[in-house]
Order: C-alpha cells, then sequence, then structure tokens
C-alpha cells in the first residue's frame, strides 16, 4: 500500500511506465507484416537466433537484425511515420531521406555528385561493345535525364545538383569514339516540360514522356513513329512511386499511369512463354510501374502481331535499364522482333545474343543516374 502511494506521488512516472507496458503489450499481440505498402518494400521478419549470430559483427549480427525487425514491425509502423512527415512539413522541411520536395508536388532526387569511377568504367564498357559492334550493326546510345533537369522550374532554386546535360555530352563524345550514335533527348523533354512527362512520386518519366523520346529515336533511323491517336489507351490512377516510398510525405498527389495496347504474338521472358505485354495485376498494386513488361528480366522477347509492322523480318536489341519498360511497347510497330535485355538480370552472355542473332538496330537507353551507379553495365561486354 505505501509503495502504491509513493508512485501516485509520482503520476507521470506511473503513466509513462504504464504507457511503456501498454505498448509493449500491444506490439507483442500485433500482427507480424512481411510487405509495407506505403513503403513498398518488403519488412524484416524475426531473426532466428544462434550464438554464431550473436557473435557476428555489423549487419550479420543477431542484435542488429533484431533491431531492424523491431524498426519495421513496431505497432501503428505506417501511422507513426505519417505523423513524422506532418511534423517536418510544419517544421518547413524541404527534403526527406534523399527526396527534395518541389513546387505543384513534384519531388526529386537528391543527386549532387556523381560516381567518377563507375561512371568511366561503364563508359568504357559500352565504347567496348561499340568497337565490337558498331561496324555490324547500327548501336544507338540514349542517356535519359531525371526530371529535375527538365522539369527548372519546379525545382527549388540554389541546390547545386549533376549538370546532366553537361555530363552527358562528354559521355556521348566517348561514345561516338566507338562508332556509337548518340541521341541528345534533353531538348525533346523541355521543349514538352508544360506536358505530363515525368512522374510526380517517382523516378521515372510517364508514358507521354518515352513516348516523346521514342518519336525522336525513330525518326534517326528513318522510321515512322505510331501516332497516339492511332492508339487505345488506358489509365491507372493513385500511383504513388519510388519517391513516396522515400519520404512518404503525407501531402502527396498520387500519379497517373498510361499504357497503351499493342497485338503481339509469341512473348518470351527468360525462357518463358508469356502472355500479354503488361502484368495487368500489378495495375492494383502498390508498384504499378511494375506492371510494363511484367517487370525487370534478363531477356525478353516480343514479336509484333501489329498489322502496320513492317514485315520484313526486322529486328531490334534494346539494352536498358527500367525506364525502358513503359518505352520499349512502341517500337512493336516499327520492328517485327523487339528484343529487350536488362544487363542487371541477364543470364546468358551478350556476346552470344549477338552472334547468334541479326539485329537491325541495337538502342542502349539508360537513366543518367542509373548509367552513373549500376555496375552491371559491365556484363555488356561479356
Amino acid at each position: 500500500m505505501e509503495k502504491i502511494k509513493q508512485l501516485l506521488k509520482h503520476p507521470m512516472t506511473l503513466i509513462f511506465g504504464l504507457l511503456i507496458v501498454g505498448i509493449f503489450i500491444w506490439d507483442n499481440l500485433y500482427p507480424i507484416r512481411e510487405f509495407s505498402d506505403m513503403e513498398n518494400r518488403a519488412l524484416t521478419k524475426k531473426p532466428a537466433f544462434s550464438v554464431k549470430s550473436l557473435m557476428a559483427e555489423g549487419d550479420q549480427s543477431y542484435t542488429m537484425k533484431y533491431e531492424k525487425y523491431v524498426n519495421d514491425q513496431f505497432v501503428l509502423r505506417d501511422q507513426w511515420i505519417s505523423l513524422k512527415s506532418r511534423s517536418e512539413f510544419l517544421l518547413g522541411k524541404t527534403e526527406n531521406n534523399g527526396v527534395i520536395y518541389g513546387k505543384d508536388h513534384y519531388m526529386f532526387e537528391k543527386y549532387f555528385s556523381t560516381d567518377e569511377e563507375r561512371l568511366g568504367k561503364n563508359t568504357a564498357f559500352v565504347k567496348e561493345f561499340g568497337d565490337k559492334y558498331a561496324d555490324q550493326t547500327t548501336v544507338s546510345a540514349m542517356l535519359i535525364p531525371y526530371s529535375y533537369e527538365a522539369l527548372e522550374d519546379k525545382v527549388p532554386a540554389g541546390l547545386a545538383f549533376v549538370d546532366q546535360v553537361a555530363r552527358t555530352k562528354e559521355i556521348y563524345g566517348e561514345l561516338e569514339k566507338s562508332g556509337i550514335k548518340t541521341l541528345d533527348i534533353f531538348p525533346t523533354m523541355s521543349e514538352h516540360r508544360d506536358e505530363y512527362i515525368y512522374y510526380r512520386t517517382d523516378h521515372h518519366w510517364t508514358t507521354q514522356g518515352a513516348y516523346y523520346a521514342y518519336r525522336q529515336f525513330c525518326e534517326s533511323r528513318g522510321r515512322k513513329p505510331v501516332e497516339l491517336s492511332q492508339l487505345t489507351g488506358h489509365e491507372v490512377k493513385d500511383f504513388y512511386g519510388t519517391f513516396f516510398s522515400k519520404s512518404k510525405a503525407f501531402n502527396t498527389v498520387p500519379d497517373v499511369i498510361s499504357y497503351y495496347d499493342f497485338s503481339t504474338g509469341k512473348i518470351v521472358i527468360d525462357g518463358k512463354e508469356t502472355e500479354g505485354l503488361y502484368a495487368m495485376e500489378k495495375f492494383d498494386e502498390r508498384d504499378k510501374y511494375g506492371a510494363f513488361l511484367h517487370g525487370n528480366n534478363g531477356l525478353t522477347v516480343l514479336r509484333s502481331g501489329e498489322v502496320d509492322r513492317p514485315g520484313d523480318g526486322s529486328r531490334i536489341l534494346v539494352v536498358k535499364d527500367s525506364f525502358g519498360n513503359c518505352f520499349t511497347p512502341f517500337l512493336l510497330r516499327n520492328y517485327d522482333e523487339v528484343w529487350v535485355v536488362d544487363l542487371r538480370y541477364l543470364k546468358e552472355e551478350m556476346s552470344a545474343i549477338m552472334s547468334e542473332n541479326h539485329f537491325d538496330d541495337v538502342l542502349i537507353l539508360y537513366g543518367f543516374v542509373s548509367f552513373d551507379s549500376y555496375p552491371s553495365v559491365s556484363k555488356i561486354t561479356y
């Protein structure tokens, strides 16, 4: 009884203690989640205990893994994240977790420096590819500027972003020495900057932005681009992209994804025959961009079923990152076969693909930041 009286003399301590106990009990009864829709990522599961893991150091240690598990599985995690976002907004914070908030609800990558070693190596790898194949087929390169370069009017002033235009010019100068034709799409994107060419909440261009780049590529190759008015389009609302997953901004305005119908023949993805250009079920999930070409895969072979296809056995190879996923379908109007390679997941060797098949065109298409960071570009020389 005396101890209770002592506790009642310190009500804040009592309330705090009861709160901690309550959260502990609630947290242990709260169901374990495997995936966070808000963050678009898998959540950490409870690690298995062993003496070896307990004695391990760094990220492999049991204590570190358990700490990540507790953080990921904390009760009402999404609500706490939303509260944090609102608090930072009230404090006038203009960025969060590498994402910068711009005008009209646009978000931008905080990209202030390049990996010079990686950029130099990747340029050399593509040059090596050009040295080997540019006299056998037409090899083109297209580096896609991230949104802040074209949408400069929506970017906060005074930020020292990487000058993608200048750096792309330098890279192109090197690639051209190896017989590679380069496509400067910055003027095209800048010309259409008042249109919906980049997502607000994601690092990719929109299908509209990809279409303008497709037009420029076709014109560079003497092929007639399809008009959007000739295609049947569809819209999918409530797309929250990679920038939202990083920043979790409470006042985010979701994006709209557009896609178009194309007739296809046989589609083979990593050796397995697949139905349709799009993973339609993905449009009902958080990662809606993953619907294009069924996501990122090593080798995808698309056979055109378009009535207006050339019908001459023409074939193009597109070596790309995820920017190419919404770009590639348009090519079905200009080539009988479209081969798509994502070097991150490719099991075959590029030399085998090139020696065993004839391609009328090869297009190397990367977002600039990807080209500055992906070690997998080296596989273009294998």
